[in-house]
């Protein structure tokens, strides 16, 4: 069993306007900033012993993980490509309420599983889900306590992947709306079959405290 500390990234201008961020490259405004001294906080006082910071190449994740390492001599940050945030094609930088305006037939079609709903010349849930698979399965078999920042929606595919439970519709876009910036998650396994495939939650994560238009 391995103890994953999932970081959530660092806000961006994006998300405080509501916009889809996926894989685009943004940096951090000023209170994502803000929030990376928050979390370096909630992991010192948890004395939180992290042996590697996982992340994507792409901001806001990669910026969010190299200033946290910052705070802990000898803590080394590893970029991997397969953790980079869900493609969402043609709808990122649209604001969330008009993809789901414009664009009702996908919403419709993923009425029953919105895992499956594929933006143009994007990805799905699921897709980024299964690439995710084989690097935290590594991961977990190599590290006993290590961390993964990732910003909306990927932290809440890991999450709910490993508390074995599907994504609401309503957070299908941005992600769930989760206060928290930390989260500390057991598993020894990451298995996406398991992502798409139940529907009721069996686990628990412990927060750490302190384009054209669709008819």
């Amino acid at each position: 069993m391995s103890t994953i500390v999932l970081i959530r990234a660092g806000c961006t201008d994006y998300e405080d306007a509501h916009r889809l961020l996926g894989n685009l490259s943004v940096p951090l405004n000023a209170r994502g900033t803000g929030q990376i001294r928050e979390i370096v906080q909630r992991l010192q006082q948890q004395q939180v012993s992290l042996e590697v910071i996982l992340t994507s190449p792409e901001n806001p994740a990669s910026g969010t993980a190299h200033e946290v390492a910052r705070a802990f001599p000898r803590l080394k940050v590893k970029q991997l490509e397969e953790l980079r945030n869900v493609n969402q094609g043609l709808w990122q930088g649209l604001p969330e309420n008009d993809v789901r305006r414009r664009f009702p037939r996908f919403f419709r079609s993923g009425k029953e599983d919105p895992t499956a709903i594929c933006p143009p010349e994007g990805e799905t849930l699921s897709d980024a889900c299964q690439r995710l698979e084989s690097v935290l399965c590594r991961a977990l078999r190599r590290y006993r306590v290590f961390a993964v920042v990732a910003p909306e929606p990927l932290a809440s595919v890991i999450r709910c992947t490993v508390q074995h439970r599907r994504m609401r519709m309503t957070d299908c876009l941005c992600g769930e709306e989760s206060g928290e910036l930390v989260q500390v998650l057991q598993s020894s396994s990451f298995e996406a079959a398991g992502f798409a495939g139940v529907t009721e939650s069996c686990g628990e994560f412990v927060p750490l405290s302190g384009q054209g238009t669709e008819t």
